[in-house]
């Protein structure tokens, strides 16, 4: 039995089902909005602004309509004033913020390698995300240079870095898209996605009104074909025999 129990840790420990979210920190819960809008400035992006928007809603879409979560995403439907200088710096208002930069150097991140990232996170005394932003590398003649990827690949880049900005840290299952490496060729998120993001804004079933939306419906009571077929006889039987017994006295009457 004891090397059964060993055999059963080594499976789990070492098989491909023990891959699992992460989160950017331990006490980080996620943004406290249950409605969160992404603010975006085109500013330097090296694609046009209609693929920019484009990717970032795909992006917001694959994060969006997990049953199992109360987060709602929206991008702003108007330029963000704020920018790439503002989200260095720490004092953009308009957040989360996603802005292009040329000069990756400025964040110390490497051009050659780094499609986009997340340069900050600021957490509140409740544990609660309140500053983020996500910077795509628009450095022209690198090699990580976001218009020398396909669409689905910005699109892959985009969704992933976005969910550093909700809270996510790198999964060790390769399949999900919070792997640390772009090995996917779609959009797409996993369950491990969805369990870590499920984690981080859970569900509130009473406050969605998921409980108080019953209606008790009670049936018409109705009687079964057979129970009618049943009255129908006991009723020609009784109208039967009280035709007999009320014909029969006239005419004994009349006899005598």
């Amino acid at each position: 039995m004891k090397h059964l129990k060993t055999v059963a840790f080594i499976l789990v420990t070492f098989s491909p089902w023990s891959f699992a979210w992460t989160h950017l920190s331990g006490n980080t819960y996620g943004w406290k909005q249950q409605k969160l809008t992404i603010h975006v400035n085109t500013n330097n992006c090296t694609l046009p602004d209609h693929e920019m928007y484009a990717v970032i809603d795909k992006a917001i879409a694959a994060w969006n309509g997990i049953p199992s979560t109360h987060l709602e995403l929206v991008r702003s439907s108007t330029p963000a004033t704020d920018g790439e200088p503002q989200l260095r710096a720490g004092t953009a208002t308009q957040v989360p913020l996603v802005v292009c930069s040329t000069h990756l150097m400025d964040y110390a991140q490497d051009p050659n390698a780094i499609l986009a990232f997340m340069p900050v996170s600021r957490i509140d005394n409740e544990g609660y995300i309140n500053f983020s932003g996500l910077v795509i590398n628009a450095e022209v003649g690198t090699a990580a240079e976001i218009s020398t990827l396909s669409q689905s690949e910005v699109e892959l880049v985009i969704g992933h870095e976005l969910g550093h900005v909700l809270g996510l840290g790198h999964s060790g299952d390769p399949d999900a898209l919070m792997y640390f490496q772009l090995n996917k060729k779609f959009l797409l998120l996993t369950q491990d996605d969805i369990d870590g993001i499920t984690h981080l804004y859970p569900r509130n079933e009473f406050a969605q009104g998921a409980f108080g939306c019953a209606s008790i419906h009670r049936p018409k009571t109705t009687v079964p074909s057979e129970g009618l077929l049943v009255l129908s006889l006991l009723a020609i039987f009784i109208l039967f025999c009280g035709r007999i017994i009320f014909s029969t006295a006239p005419l004994r009457e009349f006899e005598e």
